[in-house]
């Protein structure tokens, strides 16, 4: 027969309640203690009954983590920085990857939900009314991290960055080193935060500053490196006048279009210069050095965790701390290295 938490606090000789502190690390316990516990607990290979306990303790200390794809390092970092305030409250994370889907969106946050968790931290690629509607009726807190609602009120607590102004100050930096053919190959339409809102940036900065946008230089492709190549394909076969800078929506996306410049014997920054957007660890390794748009995604991460936190502390202000929502921008930073080059 499986051990019980009473099973384990009389052979260890102590309370239940300083058994669960022991594990929940709620409550400061000796280190004779801990360890007098520790030891029974492995004998034993006891394990505490999750389901168990949630229904005395209303709380399984799981968070639930959607995001749209497991293999992009800007996910895998927000992950890490979810992760390090877990760890600290005792809590473990129960990833989930959607592929950006929303049906499939919709059937992760019913099974969470059927799990019991604590709270999710959301990332998809466009939330709209009927996602924030389903999300609002769960039991459980949700926030949104490195995307918003595509609402003007923004109805849950959301981490971002600023995307519309990231974008703006890179064209704006780009006029100031004396471009003026300024071409945008930025993520795909679907995507509310990082398409839609990225493209309103270039095209307000653009019309700000008079200048013309032909049709070829706008090109909204996936974020991918073969996205980018085939956009900057298109851009080099469908322009009359080539661009001499381009703003990329991605890192990714930067380095493909940088790729087909390359294999077309344009140089870059000596006849088009190239920004892309994260800051992802690659960027320093390419030759030249890739400049960029740097987003602390590890600190979106741990804000998002926090205010989460904040709300399962306090659930008796109601789902989503009721009608007072926090809304974070990160702090965005435009890094210049080695594919820009100035025309003045």
């Amino acid at each position: 027969m499986a051990k019980t938490i009473s099973d384990i606090a009389k052979e260890a000789g102590v309370s239940i309640s300083t058994v669960s502190r022991v594990m929940n690390n709620t409550k400061a316990v000796s280190d004779e203690l801990k360890e007098k516990v520790y030891k029974v607990i492995e004998k034993n290979n006891y394990t505490p009954n999750i389901h168990a306990q949630s229904l005395t303790t209303k709380k399984t200390d799981i968070i639930g983590v959607v995001i749209p794809d497991i293999s992009n390092s800007v996910f895998g970092a927000i992950t890490k920085g979810i992760n390090s305030i877990c760890s600290k409250e005792g809590y473990t994370l129960m990833v989930c990857e959607s592929g950006g889907e929303q049906e499939r969106e919709i059937k992760l946050l019913n099974a969470l939900e059927e799990k019991q968790i604590d709270g999710v931290i959301f990332s998809g690629v466009y939330v709209d009314e009927k996602m924030i509607d389903i999300m609002q009726k769960k039991d459980y807190p949700v926030v949104l991290v490195q995307q918003e609602a595509n609402m003007k009120n923004t109805p849950l607590d959301t981490v971002t960055c600023e995307n519309v102004q990231a974008i703006y100050d890179v064209v704006k930096s780009y006029y100031e080193m004396g471009h003026k053919r300024i071409a945008y190959l930025g993520g795909p339409e679907y995507d509310y935060s990082s398409g839609q809102l990225r493209l309103s940036g270039y095209k307000n900065a653009m019309d700000e500053l008079g200048l013309d946008i032909p049709d070829s230089y706008i090109q909204q492709v996936e974020f991918s490196f073969n996205g980018g190549y085939e956009g900057m394909r298109k851009i080099y076969e469908e322009s009359k006048e080539l661009p001499t800078a381009v703003v990329a929506g991605g890192d990714v996306i930067a380095v493909g279009a940088i790729q087909f410049l390359n294999d077309n014997g344009i140089g870059v920054p000596e006849k088009i210069s190239v920004i892309g957007f994260d800051d992802l660890e690659f960027s320093t390794y390419m030759s030249p050095k890739l400049s960029t748009v740097r987003i602390p995604y590890f600190e979106e991460g741990e804000k998002a965790a926090g205010i989460l936190f904040d709300r399962i502390k306090n659930s008796n202000q109601g789902i989503n701390g009721g009608n007072g929502y926090e809304v974070y921008y990160a702090e965005h930073k435009i890094i210049r290295r080695g594919t820009v080059k100035s025309l003045k």
